[in-house]
């Protein structure tokens, strides 16, 4: 498999943004130079050790970074998700298009998911008794 560097800077961006890290910030985060972060958002893979650092940091895998795709170890060890280039993961889409909205839009796109996780514990809490 060939490892598309343009779109690893592309995933290395969106987590970026996700975590709403400056390029210094992430910098820090990962122990190396601003300009190396430059790079690395310009289609340079970054070395082992920052990949490992930015999948930690990123809350994701070196996998996904590099490829785009999960394969997971539990269960069928051959199971990998394939997922086109342009859409990475479900939640990387729709993280994408809440990262563009406006932040009053963003803070009540917030509460209406934190509203449904709550309304679906409540249901799964819910006893029913039947007579």
């Amino acid at each position: 498999m060939k490892i598309n560097a343009s779109a690893v800077s592309e995933r290395i961006d969106w987590l970026r943004k996700r975590n709403g890290l400056s390029q210094e910030e992430l910098a820090a985060v990962l122990r190396v130079s601003q300009p190396a972060v430059s790079k690395y958002l310009r289609s340079r893979i970054p070395p082992a050790d920052t990949l490992l650092r930015l999948a930690q940091a990123g809350q994701t895998t070196i996998e996904w970074i590099l490829t785009g795709q999960k394969t997971y170890p539990f269960g069928n060890p051959l199971s990998t998700v394939h997922e086109p280039e342009s859409a990475y993961d479900a939640d990387w889409q729709m993280s994408k298009k809440i990262a563009a909205l406006p932040v009053p839009l963003k803070e009540a796109v917030m509460r209406i998911v934190d509203e449904l996780l709550d309304k679906s514990k409540e249901e799964s809490a819910t006893v029913y008794v039947s007579e």
